[in-house]
């Protein structure tokens, strides 16, 4: 006997198929919850968080300078810090992975669109494994290969 369109039986074969197939949905992205984890917490970010704050005080104007940009950062009060999540506020001009000195592009941003679609404005200066972390102006971080990073910073020394 084959199952009519309206058999109850059908009905709840179907939504149980959907259940679990949302399941299987829901958890495949645990690998990509990890990464985005890493990047929300990245040191990266926060720099990039700052960088947002200096252009929203600044009328949208860049840093035209390290000494500029690392000025306003420390005159940051401790409560905007801590919204960002920032301890050290010199911590956050270092690499986590690598231990160096993010290398921060001032002036206007050029480039392709980098992460969520706008020039890359700060990156790892060797990364991990082959990857850097880039952040662009609108605050998007994205870990990238070589290959990726120099379509993103052409002019970044390899």
């Amino acid at each position: 006997m084959v199952p009519s369109a309206t058999s109850p039986n059908l009905f709840l074969r179907l939504t149980a198929l959907c259940v679990v197939g949302t399941a299987c949905l829901a958890t495949s992205g645990c690998g990509s919850h990890k990464e985005s984890l890493a990047r929300a917490t990245s040191g990266l970010k926060k720099l990039a968080l700052v960088y947002g704050r200096f252009l929203s005080q600044s009328r949208g104007q860049p840093p035209a300078s390290e000494a500029e940009f690392k000025k306003f950062a420390q005159s940051l009060r401790p409560a905007d810090l801590k919204a960002f999540g920032i301890d050290d506020i010199e911590q956050v001009f270092i690499s986590e992975r690598d231990e160096k000195p993010y290398v921060v592009i001032y002036g206007k941003p050029q480039g392709p669109p980098g992460p969520g679609g706008s020039p890359v404005i700060a990156y790892e200066q060797e990364g991990k494994a082959g990857k850097r972390w880039v952040a662009s102006v609108v605050g998007a971080v994205e870990e990238v290969d070589e290959a990726r990073f120099q379509q993103l910073v052409p002019t970044a020394k390899k």
